[in-house]
């Protein structure tokens, strides 16, 4: 019985998780080429912020429902090599992505800030490296765990 909500809650915070890394990929793409103007600017912070506000979450959702259904299953050392890659891949992934794309959001917030077109621009296309680099991280757990191989 709660092996069954652990996994809905893991599989829809996966949904947001993912779901949230591109899109927000892509607006921020899409906003890149008008970052001059003040309002755009803003409107990449509250993006990051709110961003920031599903994704961490989610993520973390993600991480705890899996610790939760792994120790439900108690399969001790003899584990698949799918469930030991999505164990510690996914588990240093997520930890990973809650850490860097933090600090990736925080450095671009402030050079947007500062004003200056450039560096705002290149900060956007690092932060949309780092997420896209995340997605297909996730993907890959993903492709593994769903083949059982």
């Amino acid at each position: 019985m709660m092996y069954g909500f652990w996994l809905f809650i893991h599989l829809s915070g996966l949904c947001v998780w993912l779901g949230s890394l591109v899109a927000v990929g892509i607006l921020l793409t899409a906003m890149k080429k008008q970052i001059h103007s003040a309002d755009v600017g803003a409107l990449v912070k509250k993006t990051v912020r709110t961003f920031n506000f599903l994704t961490h979450p989610s993520a973390f959702l993600v991480l705890v429902s899996g610790v939760l259904m792994l120790l439900q299953m108690g399969l001790g050392s003899d584990k698949p090599f799918w469930m030991i890659y999505m164990e510690r891949v996914g588990g240093m992934v997520i930890l990973l992505f809650i850490v860097v794309i933090s600090m990736m959001g925080r450095r671009m917030v402030k050079r947007i800030s500062g004003g200056v077109a450039h560096t705002a621009s290149s900060s956007i296309t690092s932060y949309v490296t780092g997420l896209a680099v995340s997605s297909a991280f996730v993907l890959s757990i993903i492709f593994v765990v769903s083949g059982k191989y």
